[in-house]
C-alpha cells in the first residue's frame, strides 16, 4: 500500500458552539453587545441566547465618568431591562499608571463607588474591578482570579436558570401533542436546540438521552396510532428517494432542513436522528454499539412504513437497508484497530446477515439468478432503483472504501451490478 493510500486515523466530529457573553463599552473581548442578539418573545433558541451581558470601562476619572461614561452605561442597562435581561456585570479595568496622573482621588468619590451606588443590584454585587491586568504580580493574579471566579457564578448561574426555563417550555409544548395542529418537526427542532446545548458542553450522555427521546416518542406514536395522528401525514408521503445512511458528515444539513421545513420522509427523519446517535456513540467510544442502534433502526423502519402504508417502489428498502448496513460497517471498522474489529466480530454479525439478505433480495428482483440473465423489465427496474440513490452513487465510484461499490452499478465498465452469488462467493474465500 502507498503511503498516500494508507489509512488515516478516523476523524470524530464536534460542535464547535460556545456560551454566548456579549461586551458593551470597551469591545475587544468576547461578542460585542448588539441588541438584535437580545432574545424576542417566543423564541425558542438556546445556542443564540446570550447567557451574559459584560460592561467594560477603563474610567478612573469621575469627571469623565459624570460626562459620558454614566450615560453610556444607562443606555446599555436600559436595553436589558427592556428585554429582561437580568444577567449582567460591569467590569472596572484599574491602571495604577492612569490613576497617578490624577490628584485627590478619595475613595469615598471613586469611579468604582460611584458605579456601585448608580448601579447597584438587589441581589448580589454586579460591579467588579480588575487590577492592573497586564502586570506580573499578586494583587493582578488575585484580582484575575476574583473577577474569573464571579464570571465563572454568574454564567453558570444564569445558564441553570434559562436552561430549566427551556426545558419547562419543552415540556409544555410535548404535552400539547395530542391537540390538532401540533407539530412534530417543530417540536423536533426545540428538543434538538437541548441536545445541541448538551453537546456544546460535552455532555455527550445527556445529548445522547435527546435524540432516544426523539426516536421513541415518533415510533410510539406510529405504532399506537398510525396515520390517524395529523402530524404523522407528513410522513406518509410517497418514497421516492432511498441514499443511505450518511455517517461521515458530523450533521446532515441537508435532512435536517428537510425536517425544518416538514417535508422529511420517514426514511430522511430515522437517518438523521440516526447519523447524530452514530456520532454521540462514537464520542463515548461505544462503537459497538452503533451496529445495535443500527439493525434496531433498519428492523424499526421497515415496519413503520408497513404501518403507515406508505409507499415504496419494489427493491427500493432493499438497496437502502443493504447500503446502509455497509456504510455502518464501514464507520465502525474507521474506529477500530484490528484487535478490536477481531475481537468484536459478533455484533456485526447480525448487519451482515441483514446485508446479505436484502442482496439476495435484489439479485431476484433484478433477475440477476436466472439463467437467460436480467430481461428488459428487471433492467429498467435496476435503472430506477440507481436512479433513487441520487447523484451520490457516482462519486468515488469503482473505489473500495465507497458502499456503492458493493452494490454495483450499471455503466461502470462491468455491464452489471454484483450479484448475490459474487457476494456470497466472495465470503466464502
Amino acid at each position: 500500500m502507498d503511503a498516500s493510500e494508507e489509512l488515516l486515523p478516523p476523524v470524530i466530529y464536534t460542535m464547535e458552539n460556545e456560551p454566548i457573553v456579549t461586551c458593551a463599552g470597551y469591545q475587544n473581548l468576547f461578542t460585542s453587545f448588539k441588541e438584535e442578539l437580545l432574545p424576542k418573545e417566543g423564541n425558542k433558541a438556546l445556542l443564540t441566547f446570550p447567557f451574559l451581558h459584560i460592561y467594560w470601562t477603563e474610567c478612573c476619572d469621575t469627571d469623565v465618568y459624570k460626562a459620558t461614561v454614566k450615560d453610556d452605561l444607562t443606555k446599555w442597562q436600559n436595553v436589558l431591562k427592556a428585554h429582561s435581561s437580568v444577567d449582567w456585570l460591569i467590569v472596572i479595568v484599574e491602571n495604577d499608571a492612569k490613576k497617578k496622573n490624577k490628584t485627590n482621588i478619595l475613595p469615598q468619590t471613586s469611579t468604582v463607588d460611584k458605579i456601585r451606588n448608580d448601579f447597584r443590584n438587589k441581589q448580589s454585587d454586579r460591579c467588579v474591578v480588575l487590577s492592573d491586568p497586564m502586570k506580573d504580580s499578586s494583587r493582578t493574579q488575585e484580582s484575575w482570579n476574583a473577577n474569573l471566579t464571579k464570571l465563572r457564578t454568574l454564567l453558570l448561574m444564569s445558564f441553570i436558570k434559562n436552561l430549566g426555563k427551556f426545558e419547562d417550555d419543552m415540556r409544555t409544548l410535548r404535552e400539547k401533542r395530542t391537540e390538532p395542529g401540533w407539530s412534530f418537526c417543530e417540536y423536533f427542532m426545540v428538543q434538538e436546540e437541548l441536545a445541541f446545548v448538551f453537546e456544546m458542553l460535552q455532555q455527550f450522555k445527556d445529548t445522547l438521552v435527546q435524540y432516544d427521546e426523539l426516536d421513541a416518542l415518533f415510533s410510539q406514536y406510529v405504532v399506537n396510532f398510525g396515520a390517524c395522528a395529523n402530524w404523522l401525514t407528513f410522513f406518509c408521503q410517497p418514497v421516492k428517494s432511498w441514499n443511505r445512511l450518511i455517517l461521515q458528515k458530523p450533521i446532515d444539513m441537508e435532512k435536517r432542513e428537510s425536517i425544518q421545513r416538514r417535508e422529511a420522509t420517514l426514511l430522511d427523519l430515522h437517518s438523521y436522528l440516526f447519523s447524530r446517535q452514530c456520532t454521540l456513540l462514537l464520542f463515548l467510544q461505544r462503537p459497538w454499539g452503533v451496529a445495535q442502534h443500527a439493525l434496531e433502526l433498519l428492523h424499526n423502519c421497515v415496519q413503520e412504513l408497513k404501518l403507515l402504508e406508505v409507499s415504496v417502489p419494489p427493491g427500493a428498502l432493499d438497496c437502502w437497508v443493504f447500503l446502509s448496513c455497509l456504510e455502518v460497517l464501514q464507520r465502525i471498522e474507521g474506529c477500530c484497530d484490528r484487535a478490536q474489529i477481531d475481537s468484536n466480530t459478533a455484533h456485526a454479525v447480525g448487519l451482515w446477515s441483514y446485508a446479505t439478505e436484502k442482496l439476495k433480495s435484489l439479485d431476484y428482483l433484478c433477475g440477476l439468478v436466472s439463467e437467460k440473465g436480467p430481461n428488459s423489465e428487471d433492467l429498467n427496474r435496476t435503472v430506477d432503483l440507481l436512479a433513487g440513490l441520487g447523484a451520490e452513487w457516482r462519486v468515488g465510484g469503482g473505489k473500495d472504501h465507497n458502499p456503492f461499490c458493493a452494490l454495483g452499478c450499471w455503466g461502470w465498465g462491468t455491464g452489471r451490478p454484483i450479484s448475490w452469488n459474487h457476494m456470497k462467493g466472495t465470503e466464502e474465500s
